[in-house]
C-alpha cells in the first residue's frame, strides 16, 4: 500500500538515525536533537526526484542537506526559496504485503536479493508515476494560484522492521514542500493532487511487485482486493503472527469501541512506540525463523510458497538494492 504523512519540524531525525547518519551540532539545536550522532541499522537514504540534481542533490543523502531542503533553503548558500511554514514535506510510503515482508526475512539469499530487486523496481514506478502526476507549485495568497513544477526533490529510504520487531519491508519517500516552477522560481508544492493520486500509485506499485515477484521467483498469488494481494501459502495465521502492530492497533479500537477509518488513526498514535534503531533487522532474523517454524512455517512450507526458480543475476545486499533504484528515477 502507500501511505501519506505530513513531516513534522525536525522529524527527519528519524530518518537519520534509522540510517545512521551523522547529524551536525548546527542541525542538532535547529531540529531539537541532542545527540548529534547516532548509529542506526538501515541502509541511507537516496535522494530522487527530477529537481533535486538543481540543488546538487545526488547519490546518498546528507543530513545537513535533508534539514535544509525541507525547511526551504538551498543546502549550498542557506539561501531560502520559499516562505517557512508548517509543514516542510510530505512522506510517501511504499509498503510490501505482510506475506512478501516475511518470505523477504526467512528466506535465503537468492530470495531476498529477489524480492530486494522487484521491491526497488515497484517503487520505481509508484514514485514515477507521483512525480509525473502531482509537481505543481502554490503561488499567490493563500496559494490559490497553480503552476507546473520541473519533477520534486525527494529522500528514499528502505526499512525492513515494524516499530514492533516484525518484519516490514517499506520505502519512506520523503517529498520536500518545495518545486522548482516553469517560470523559474521556487515556491512551496500543491499538495492536493499528492493525495488525490495516492491511491493510484498504491495500485501500480502493488501490480509491479506481483509481475516482478512472479517474473523472479514463479510466486503465486491470492485473490486481489482493494489493489492488494498476498502471497499464495502465506496463510492468515502466519501473516497475523508477524503483524503485531496491527494486533496493538485492533486492541486500542476494540478498547475504545470504535470501529471507523478515523478511529484507527488515532489508535495508531496511541499506540506508538519509539523504534529502537540500534536492533538491526541482521539480529531478529533467528527470532523470525524461530517463530515461522513454530507456525509449521519452515523451510519446506517457504519452499511449497515460492517455488523459487535460479536467479542468473548475483544476489545482492540490501544496502546495494536501495542505492540502485534512486539513481535511476526521472
Amino acid at each position: 500500500m502507500v501511505s501519506i504523512g505530513k513531516l513534522g519540524a525536525g522529524q527527519e531525525k528519524y530518518y537519520l538515525d534509522q540510517a545512521g547518519m551523522p547529524v551536525s551540532r548546527a542541525s542538532a539545536v535547529f531540529s531539537g536533537v541532542e545527540d548529534y550522532y547516532v548509529g542506526g541499522s538501515e541502509p541511507a537514504g537516496h535522494w530522487c526526484g527530477r529537481s533535486a540534481a538543481r540543488l546538487g542533490l545526488t547519490g546518498e543523502v546528507d543530513g545537513d542537506d535533508l534539514h535544509a531542503v525541507l525547511a526551504g533553503q538551498a543546502p549550498a548558500s542557506g539561501e531560502l526559496l520559499r516562505r517557512r511554514g508548517r509543514v516542510p514535506g510530505f512522506d510517501v510510503t511504499f509498503s510490501a504485503p505482510k506475506s512478501v515482508s516475511v518470505v523477504f526475512e526467512v528466506g535465503e539469499a537468492e530470495v531476498l536479493a529477489a524480492v530486494q530487486r522487484a521491491h526497488g523496481v515497484a517503487v520505481r514506478e509508484g514514485f514515477g508515476y507521483v512525480e509525473r502526476q502531482v509537481a505543481f507549485g502554490r503561488r499567490g495568497t493563500d496559494g490559490v494560484e497553480r503552476i507546473e513544477a520541473d519533477g520534486l526533490i525527494a529522500a528514499a529510504f528502505v526499512h525492513r522492521t515494524s516499530r514492533a520487531g516484525d518484519p516490514h519491508l517499506h520505502t519512506h519517500v520523503l517529498v520536500a514542500n518545495l518545486v522548482y516552477g516553469c517560470d523559474g522560481r521556487w515556491s512551496a508544492l500543491d499538495a492536493r493532487p499528492l493525495y488525490a493520486h495516492a491511491k493510484t500509485a498504491s495500485f501500480l506499485y502493488q501490480a509491479t511487485l506481483r509481475v516482478e515477484l512472479t517474473r523472479e521467483l514463479g510466486v503465486g498469488w491470492e485473490p486481489v482486493r482493494n489493489g492488494i494481494a498476498e502471497l499464495s501459502g502465506v496463510d492468515e495465521r502466519v501473516r497475523r503472527a508477524f503483524s503485531r502492530r496491527r494486533g496493538e492497533i485492533e486492541a486500542e479500537m476494540r478498547r475504545l469501541g470504535t470501529r471507523s477509518a478515523r478511529s484507527a488513526q488515532v489508535a495508531a498514535l496511541e499506540t506508538r512506540r519509539a523504534k529502537d534503531y540500534r536492533v538491526r533487522p541482521e539480529d531478529l532474523r533467528g527470532e523470525w525463523c524461530e517463530r515461522a517454524a513454530s507456525l509449521r512455517f519452515g523451510r519446506l512450507a517457504l519452499d511449497r510458497a515460492l517455488r523459487p526458480r535460479r536467479c542468473e543475476r548475483r544476489p545482492v545486499t540490501v544496502e546495494q538494492s536501495s542505492r540502485s533504484w534512486p539513481a535511476r528515477t526521472g
